[in-house]
């Protein structure tokens, strides 16, 4: 494989764990939280301390399974989704369902509510897609949750230089707990992003316009966020709405994590430029970090990210492990 794919597909998986791990240190702040609790910034995993969301401040948790330079449910479940492909050589749902499942019995650390709900109906590892429709449909359709978008980056690896298979199988993925068109759309639009991305796009205003024509059928709403993701400041997506005072709770809303992660894309300089820039907004800015991460390591690389944030991650050498696998199945298609 050309050096600079391999660099690119690193680049999306770890992109991903770093934004995760680097992100749990200012989830649940607000944006003024952020700036009270870390005035000179964010910048390392040994910064990070146990906040809890319940009692609004800092304690010794009793239920605290994260170490400095771990991730979260959010690279977890990407992990589910790579490894049942890394192990059939192909999309299988019903594996990612188990994989997904056994997971959420075994750990599930910081599991949604959306994913909850789903994962533990006794139904869900037989018909996932089914059971996911039926808990959108009980709650009069109105949840789309960043659950589904926050995994979704291999499936952007996985088949990169077809199109209509990267659409199909991130569509398919996302179905598996969210049966939003919102949440589906955000996938599609991660997932073609990066493939087209690892593809050598030159122009990367003009590849977020087409992303956005691309998947503006989902919603309404897709439009207007993307509009917002192109406004110079980040303030037009308001992440840690829900986090200040008399705001309803948004922040797990899944075009906030879409609209953060394609204003990164767009505007940063480099990955550390848009990541900490991402994480210092506050809210869901571990979601947030792991998706705009995941774009930012296939425009950038690996070789762009931190050594540090890099060599910090504690299962580092077991994702460099999946990284070789995953590199040498994607160099068939270029054959």
């Amino acid at each position: 494989m050309e050096p600079i794919l391999a660099d690119r597909i690193r680049g999306v998986l770890f992109g991903q764990a770093v934004g995760d791990a680097l992100g749990f240190g200012t989830e649940f702040l607000s944006r003024a939280e952020v700036i009270r609790d870390y005035p000179t910034g964010l910048q390392s995993y040994s910064q990070i301390r146990q906040y809890s969301y319940i009692t609004r401040q800092y304690e010794q948790l009793q239920d605290w399974r994260w170490q400095p330079g771990d991730w979260t449910d959010d690279t977890d479940q990407m992990l589910c989704i790579l490894d049942s492909l890394l192990t059939h050589q192909k999309l299988d749902i019903h594996d990612i369902a188990t994989r997904l499942h056994q997971w959420a019995v075994t750990d599930g650390f910081g599991i949604g509510g959306t994913v909850y709900h789903v994962i533990h109906d006794p139904g869900f590892v037989h018909n996932p897609h089914r059971v996911a429709e039926e808990q959108w449909e009980a709650r009069n359709r109105q949840p789309a949750a960043n659950g589904g978008v926050m995994r979704t980056s291999v499936l952007g690896i996985w088949e990169y230089p077809f199109p209509e298979r990267v659409r199909f199988n991130a569509e398919q993925v996302c179905r598996i707990t969210h049966a939003d068109p919102r949440c589906l759309g955000s996938c599609v639009a991660v997932c073609l992003a990066i493939s087209r991305l690892l593809k050598g796009v030159e122009s990367i205003n003009q590849l977020i316009n087409t992303i956005a024509l691309e998947v503006q059928s989902y919603h309404p709403e897709m439009e207007v966020y993307f509009a917002k993701a192109a406004k110079d400041s980040l303030e037009e997506l308001d992440l840690d709405e829900g986090l200040n005072r008399e705001e309803q709770t948004t922040w797990g809303y899944t075009l906030k994590t879409l609209g953060a992660a394609f204003w990164a894309l767009g505007h940063a300089k480099t990955f550390s430029d848009g990541l900490l820039a991402i994480i210092h907004e506050g809210g869901d800015a571990d979601t947030n970090a792991a998706v705009a991460g995941a774009l930012l390591g296939a425009r950038f690389g690996y070789q762009s990210i931190e050594p540090e944030w890099i060599e910090g991650l504690i299962y580092r050498q077991q994702l460099e492990e999946r990284c070789e696998s995953l590199i040498q199945l994607c160099s068939e298609w270029q054959n």
